[in-house]
């Protein structure tokens, strides 16, 4: 009966992570197809301010100025790549420099992000003002195992996660996503 329960409880968030994707459009703008994702778990996001990302609450840039945990259930004998890309910049009327590559850090061991390649150093929440809110969508790819990945270098915008991470051979596993904007 307690197993019953907590699968449906688990059931009720995802379906909640995918209305709340779907809603806000990060589905299919980041996750282009949606009609064959169904995430297997919603990641725990969560800034050394304390403030979490929560299906696109809301948060001020002041408090996302530092990488945040990355928390999920891991196959401790899986490798994973984190990333946090903003898919509405400059705005999200005209996302003409979009996605913005925030942060990546691949071939992480189970769920020991501190543990993973830092591809991309993370680079804080910066919309600009007046351009309204800003998704930024962290995303959880599985690898099927230990990649050679490289360090991005260069301009941080125009690029595409998921198709990089399909290129790889990397599914997508999990998704959360907070919103923030510079008044």
């Amino acid at each position: 009966m307690l197993a019953e329960k907590q699968a449906a409880k688990t059931a009720a968030a995802l379906n909640k992570l995918t209305k709340s994707l779907t809603t806000n459009g990060v589905m299919p703008d980041v996750i282009p197809d949606s009609a064959n994702f169904k995430p297997s778990y919603e990641l725990g996001v969560k800034f050394p301010s304390g403030k979490k990302a929560a299906l696109g609450k809301e948060l001020p840039a002041a408090a996302c100025l530092s990488a945040p945990s990355v928390t999920w259930p891991a196959d401790p004998e899986s490798f994973y790549t984190v990333i946090m890309v903003d898919p509405d910049a400059p705005s999200r009327d005209k996302p003409t420099q979009g996605e913005w590559r925030h942060w990546v850090v691949g071939n992480i061991p189970g769920a020991e992000v501190e543990k993973g390649e830092d591809l991309q150093d993370y680079q804080e929440p910066t919309p600009p003002p007046g351009t309204g809110l800003h998704r930024y969508v962290f995303l959880l790819y599985k690898q099927k195992s230990k990649l050679e990945l490289s360090v991005f270098e260069g301009k941080r915008n125009g690029w595409n996660a998921h198709r990089w991470a399909k290129q790889k051979g990397m599914t997508l596993e999990g998704a959360n996503f907070f919103q923030c904007q510079e008044k």
